[in-house]
């Protein structure tokens, strides 16, 4: 899983600013692994790789936003 998060890590970002969220969604992740031709989108696997990402996301947002 942690190999999946570091793969879909620098894509993130991009979708975020393009779609306006604050957070990364399922939608989104899914766009990145069929785009990238990643392996390992299972349903169950996905929502443990959101969860890392989006807390992630809400750390990096928080800091930026501080400064």
């Amino acid at each position: 899983m942690e190999q999946l998060v570091q793969q879909l890590r620098p894509h993130v970002p991009a979708l975020l600013d393009r779609d306006g969220n604050e957070a990364v969604t399922r939608v989104q992740l899914r766009e990145i692994l069929r785009r990238e031709g990643l392996v390992g989108g299972r349903n169950d696997r996905l929502s443990l790789v959101l969860q890392q990402l989006r807390s992630e996301t809400s750390t990096t947002t928080t800091r930026s936003t501080t400064r």
